[in-house]
């Protein structure tokens, strides 16, 4: 691309915001005050921003705050207060958790303490499907762009021993395909991973503060989990099948793979002060969230949990003479993935907004006639995925849960459903720049554009039809949520 393209292509992206705001101004739209035109105009800016990315998310979540006051739909002060969040806390939690997590080596100590069991790396089938579990299990405890990152590189040195120790190698063949379903099965046991905790992926936390702000439904740690992981045991085997069928491996057996990880979990040593550090927090931090379930205590909720854990994480030392903590200032910024942060703060803020000038409740009438109760979770199945792929999970989470909330409550409809269905048809991983774990897992050079697409299409058409008939089937048959 010339300078003079890249110039065009930066002034369309910026003019998409005022003109998709122009264009929601001039509609006719009877029923909705004017406070509330306008605030759906603003979000119309907000939507077509996040999508084509002029500026950082985070920015563009801020434009309420300007539009707002100049506007005079609400003064200032009144405007900032849309963005206290709690989920706020609880992302910076998490995240600072899994950033600790792989500083100090406990999760590649775990991927290779499971790879190393017998029989688990004996085959490149194995392998495959052994990526897809370990990936998800780190998944569950820590974001999704995280375990990808771990996970990644492990991936690729599996399948060049296993292509090394291939019968009769000379040292020049290649496994293309097994490469490719390896780091395929990474990404999408990131996506498997992402639906058993709240912790897993930062649209499940945006989904449950949704749920909780905009209707009488609640969901406990415990609620999300249970239903989270029958969903990840059923979905793995779907990404596994596909992932064999259209990648086929070309190594049917591996020799000594049981062994390679034992060497790299020895080359680690000893656990270290700062894993057990890790280790430790993770163990409080499981059994203040299972507490809520067994004993009556006021303070402990969903929420409050990864705050104790990130002062945990500052406080606990990995070298007290040398005054070393398991995290440091330093951990603030390269931490934390700041701008998916404020993305969910101000998708909550602009959600806050929406509900409280009426734009919700004047949105659901419109889709209310159009949509049956019955028709409602496919719906949510349907877009929620197409439109991740056009712009971040995150930012279609906070889109269709503040539309389609206040809907399922007029039809009578639990909201907790779809809160599952969003939160899990959220994750894109047929484009590489649909999100940071499917970059990231692009940026191996293993994975060809046509078949992340090819395969992530049919991967993401049967997980979706998987996880809205699990969610129908399991929320409501286990109770998972409260109201």
């Amino acid at each position: 691309m010339t300078t003079e393209d890249a110039r065009l292509s930066l002034s369309l992206r910026i003019l998409s915001g005022p003109l998709a705001f122009a264009a929601v101004r001039s509609l006719p739209l009877e029923g909705l005050e004017a406070s509330g035109h306008l605030a759906l105009a603003c979000y119309a800016w907000v939507v077509a921003w996040w999508a084509t990315r002029p500026v950082p998310w985070a920015v563009t979540g801020f434009l309420p705050l300007l539009i707002f006051p100049i506007s005079g739909v609400m003064a200032f002060r009144d405007a900032t207060a849309l963005y206290g969040q709690r989920v706020f806390p609880f992302l910076l939690g998490v995240m600072l958790f899994g950033h600790a997590f792989r500083k100090h080596g406990l999760a590649k100590r775990i991927a290779f303490g499971i790879l190393s069991l017998p029989g688990v790396a004996a085959s490149g089938h194995r392998l495959v499907l052994m990526m897809l579990v370990v990936t998800a299990a780190l998944s569950a405890l820590v974001d999704d762009a995280a375990a990808v990152a771990i996970m990644i590189p492990i991936a690729l040195s599996v399948t060049q021993f296993a292509t090394e120790t291939r019968a009769g190698d000379t040292g020049a063949a290649r496994a293309p395909r097994l490469q490719t379903a390896s780091c395929l099965a990474v990404l999408y046991g990131s996506a498997a991973g992402g639906l058993a905790t709240p912790v897993g992926v930062p649209f499940n936390p945006l989904a449950i503060s949704l749920l909780e702000q905009l209707t009488a439904y609640r969901i406990s740690f415990m609620q999300w989990t249970l239903t989270g992981t029958l969903m990840a045991i059923a979905v793995v085997p779907l990404y596994y099948l596909v992932l064999v069928v259209m990648s086929r491996p070309e190594v049917s057996t591996v020799s000594g793979g049981a062994a390679f990880f034992s060497a790299r979990r020895r080359e680690l040593g000893p656990l270290g002060p700062g894993e057990k550090n890790v280790l430790a927090v993770l163990i409080i931090m499981v059994a203040f969230w299972l507490a809520p379930s067994v004993v009556t205590v006021e303070f402990l909720d969903l929420w409050i949990v990864p705050t104790v854990g990130m002062v945990l994480l500052f406080l606990l030392p990995v070298r007290w003479k040398t005054r070393e903590m398991t995290l440091e200032t330093n951990d603030l910024q390269t931490g934390v993935l700041w701008n998916v942060v404020f993305l969910v703060v101000s998708g909550t803020a602009m959600a806050s907004a929406l509900a409280g000038l009426g734009v919700a409740a004047w949105l659901g009438g419109l889709i209310e006639g159009g949509v049956s109760a019955a028709a409602l979770p496919w719906f949510a199945g349907v877009v929620t995925p197409a439109l991740s792929h056009l712009t971040s999970g995150t930012a279609t989470t906070s889109m269709i849960s503040t539309v389609l909330f206040p809907v399922a409550e007029s039809l009578g409809y639990n909201s907790a459903i779809l809160a599952r269905i969003i939160a899990g048809t959220a994750l894109a991983v047929s484009l590489p720049w649909a999100g940071a774990a499917s970059s990231t897992a692009f940026a191996s050079g293993t994975i060809s554009f046509g078949d992340m697409f090819r395969i992530g299409v049919v991967a993401t058409l049967l997980t979706m039809i998987a996880i809205t008939v699990l969610s129908m089937v399991l929320v409501p048959a286990l109770g998972a949520y409260s109201s």
